[in-house]
């Protein structure tokens, strides 16, 4: 399944134009399958939150992905604010999402990674599997992964990229490191060691996207923003673990649910009335209105935004980290603008 060639035009031109209803899609769904977690991460906003151990229902989470394939959905992001792995039906939730043509991204903390876990995920054939490993020794680490412990998780991210490639398994595995005010000393260490590493497909330093003060690099600037935001006509649309669902993940911790999956159709959603204006305000230039005046959303350049939206969705994650690597060195070829930087706390300033 996937979104068609025919498709892809039809979004392209829709954005392009600022077409606001009528949108295909969308290419990516973020779906929340769990929000239980074992670590205690300083810059997630499940932390310091009283979050229940909660999944979302199988009566709403697999009607959704057969609902989503329907609408010829490209790819899955099974993961939200809890650890992936800790949903016993992830393998299963998997293996649906293979049968029914959708790939599938996973981010987990690798915490869980046992031998158990790694061949069932090699099993279940996750296309995309990215850990979260912000440090290169127990201190840095231990701060942003809380509860984690590093030669652990590092000893078990290297037995499944063995394992991956003596099975020669597509999945393309990502180790990343989100550069934050109190890593970025490590961050060219952590591309060496891992990159030494047989098996790890891609090496990624990310942004720090949730905006959170003392841990974000650059400020909230919505109103500096030249594009109509790209995620409100190519997704991911958001579920939460509750079922209701937003136009993006900003705004599933910042802002209103469009509605919730017991009472309207995921169709129904992306052509909301809530979404539609949101696009129509962004194509117009006037989206600077909270919460997307405090979105640390990347912005990038135009073209960019349109050659994502003509390749199916796991081919534009593998080429992330790679276009983030030239954004380090020349931000300006990547992104809208350079944007500031927020002071830094101890380990520099960015």
């Amino acid at each position: 399944m996937g979104m068609t060639g025919r498709g892809r035009l039809r979004l392209m031109a829709s954005y392009a134009r600022g077409g606001s209803a009528g949108v295909p899609g969308p290419s990516g769904l973020m779906v929340e399958t769990t929000v239980r977690c074992n670590l205690r991460c300083p810059m997630c906003p499940r932390t310091g939150v009283d979050y229940p151990q909660a999944d979302l229902p199988d009566d709403l989470l697999y009607p959704l992905l057969e609902d989503y394939a329907a609408m010829g959905g490209d790819h899955v992001y099974l993961y939200g604010l809890g650890e992936p792995l800790l949903d016993p039906r992830i393998f299963d939730i998997l293996a649906r999402c293979r049968a029914l043509g959708l790939g599938t991204v996973i981010s987990s903390n690798g915490t869980l990674l046992n031998a158990d876990r790694r061949r069932r995920l090699l099993d279940a054939g996750c296309d995309h599997f990215i850990v979260a490993i912000d440090g290169t020794d127990q201190e840095t680490y231990g701060h942003y992964r809380a509860g984690g412990v590093y030669e652990t998780v590092v000893a078990q991210v290297r037995a499944l990229a063995a394992e991956k490639k003596a099975r020669r398994a597509k999945m393309t595995l990502v180790v990343q490191f989100i550069r934050m005010h109190r890593n970025l000393h490590q961050q060219e260490d952590f591309l060496r060691l891992w990159r030494a590493v047989p098996g790890v497909d891609l090496v990624r330093l990310k942004e720090e996207d949730i905006g959170l003060p003392g841990h974000n690099l650059t400020g909230a600037d919505g109103k500096g923003r030249k594009n109509p935001c790209f995620l409100l006509w190519r997704g991911p649309l958001v579920v939460r673990y509750t079922g209701d669902v937003y136009p993006c993940y900003h705004i599933a911790e910042q802002g209103d649910a469009l509605g919730n999956l017991r009472d309207v159709s995921l169709a129904d959603l992306w052509d909301h009335p809530e979404m539609q204006r949101l696009r129509s305000m962004h194509a117009a230039g006037e989206g600077e209105v909270e919460p997307c005046l405090s979105c640390p959303c990347i912005r990038p350049r135009r073209p960019f935004i349109l050659g994502a939206m003509a390749v199916p969705g796991i081919t534009t994650r593998y080429l992330i980290p790679l276009m983030e690597r030239v954004s380090h060195r020349w931000p300006w070829i990547f992104n809208e603008e350079v944007r500031d930087p927020v002071p830094g706390e101890a380990g520099g300033d960015p």
